[in-house]
């Protein structure tokens, strides 16, 4: 315990070094560290708890942080729902839990910290350009990992320390891979995020190294998720991939079509091989059957409880304030974020929900023809499209109950959103947005000329390399 606390602390000493410099550091580095949380699990030098420690230490340093002048700011008028629907969570939680309401908060919105520090402190387009490696690096590493456990096998798996039923599950004949952590849910959904992101940003430097490493990748990502058999990211990266051809390259629609036909192909040739209980096991519709039965029993409760049963009634902040299960009332597993949300904080709670995810999709999308840039420009369409695709996969999975899923779906608008202010200006007059809707942190005092000038610098990357990355 005590060796585990050190290397925590050591952890958050880095982090706060590092965010003292430049914040955006920290959470590049946070960045990095989340995937490989699942590790502790066969390497316990650390406590559970250094995730929540090391993202109040990247909070504190933004306090000492120097702050200069620069031409970046960040949209997110998704922060005004934010403001109301926090407290209204507090005020539930409170009412239902009392003390305990720590554990129902920390879960549903402790991570909407990480989000602030980017939006306090805007990414510049190298800091985007890092974020991006950072997120095809680490799911390329997990990946393999999880194509490692297939061959390792279950008895292997125990033996290292995992659980049985915990981490070691199974679907069918199917050992389900976990990855680099602690079940197979996040790690599908974490390669989902991934993948989007990774083909959005590749097609808009196609001719670039890391667009080319990545389409060599992509199989070992694509094997990776299917390998977890989450069913919800298999739906999820289908609609993100659908998006980013909508949104960004029609073109790639008719190179969807084509991998379909392959897919269609390999899944028969999977079957010869390996015989259809295999290829059954991955669209199998009894796990839906059963969530749509008790769905359907759960649907008059938020009819009858307009203001929700109180936050952290359900999943698994319900299982962190209980005392120990109870046969005669057990707690309720909605595998549903919609559910859950319509459960606990009802009609209202999700009308804020709703509004959030608009203003995180709109802006971002309206900045899409408005950016110059190809990287930023491919960010904003993968960062829309991977939001959407976590909103369906929201359909079938507690996603924002899901660590690191909750501090991603916070994060990537807003570093998506970090954009030139001659950007910020135009999409102001598009939206017709009230001046306080879109956050600036930064201000400088040069004219409007000089302004348009650094602006147009900064969006050619070329032209004004060293300006773009030093703060």
């Amino acid at each position: 315990m005590i060796a585990g606390i050190t290397v925590a602390l050591a952890v958050c000493v880095v982090l706060f070094g590092l965010s003292v410099r430049r914040p955006q550091w920290g959470v590049l580095a946070m960045t990095a560290l989340m995937p490989f949380h699942g590790l502790l699990l066969i390497y316990p030098v650390t406590v559970s708890f250094w995730k929540e420690a090391a993202v109040l230490a990247i909070l504190v340093a933004c306090l000492f942080a120097r702050r200069m002048p620069r031409n970046r700011t960040v949209v997110a008028p998704w922060l005004l729902p934010l403001i109301v629907l926090v407290p209204l969570g507090v005020i539930s939680a409170l009412i239902v839990h009392g003390a305990d309401a720590f554990f129902p908060l920390k879960i549903a919105f402790f991570y909407i910290l990480l989000a602030v520090v980017a939006v306090m402190f805007p990414f510049t387009r190298r800091d985007k350009d890092v974020f991006v490696s950072i997120l095809i690096v680490t799911g390329v590493l997990s990946s393999l990992y999880g194509i490692w456990q297939q061959f390792a096998g279950p008895f292997a798996l125990a033996d290292m320390g995992y659980e049985w039923n915990e981490h070691i599950r199974s679907a069918g004949p199917l050992l389900r891979s976990f990855g680099t952590f602690n079940q197979p849910f996040p790690f599908g959904l974490f390669l989902m995020l991934v993948i989007i992101v990774g083909t959005a940003t590749a097609l808009a430097e196609p001719h670039r190294l890391r667009s080319r490493l990545f389409l060599l990748a992509f199989p070992v990502l694509g094997l990776g998720m299917v390998l977890s058999v989450v069913r919800a990211s298999y739906v999820g990266v289908v609609v993100g991939l659908i998006l980013i051809g909508v949104l960004l390259y029609r073109r790639f629609l008719g190179w969807l079509g084509v991998a379909a036909a392959g897919g269609v192909l390999a899944l028969a040739a999977t079957a010869a091989v390996f015989g259809s209980a295999v290829v059954s096991t991955f669209f199998s519709s009894s796990s839906l059957e059963d969530r749509g039965g008790h769905w359907t029993t759960n649907v008059p409760l938020i009819l009858t409880q307009p203001f929700g049963q109180g936050l952290g009634t359900t999943g698994s902040s319900a299982a962190k304030v209980s005392d120990g299960w109870d046969p005669a009332a057990p707690l309720y597993q909605p595998d549903s974020n919609i559910i859950k949300i319509l459960l606990e904080l009802g009609p209202l709670g999700f009308a804020l929900y709703v509004a959030i995810v608009l203003l995180m999709v709109i802006p971002l999308t309206r900045m899409i023809p408005l950016t110059t840039d190809p990287l930023e420009r491919g960010l904003l369409g993968g960062v829309v499209a991977a939001t959407l695709a976590a909103c369906v996969a929201a359909l079938f999975s507690t996603y924002l109950e899901i660590f690191p899923m909750d501090a991603y779906f916070w994060l990537f608008p807003a570093v998506a959103g970090s954009t030139s202010l001659t950007v910020r200006n135009q999409l102001s007059g598009r939206l017709r947005l009230p001046r306080p809707a879109i956050l600036s942190t930064h201000r400088t005092r040069s004219t409007t000329a000089a302004i348009r000038s650094r602006n147009a610098a900064s969006e050619n990357p070329s032209a004004n390399r060293v300006n773009s990355e030093t703060e």
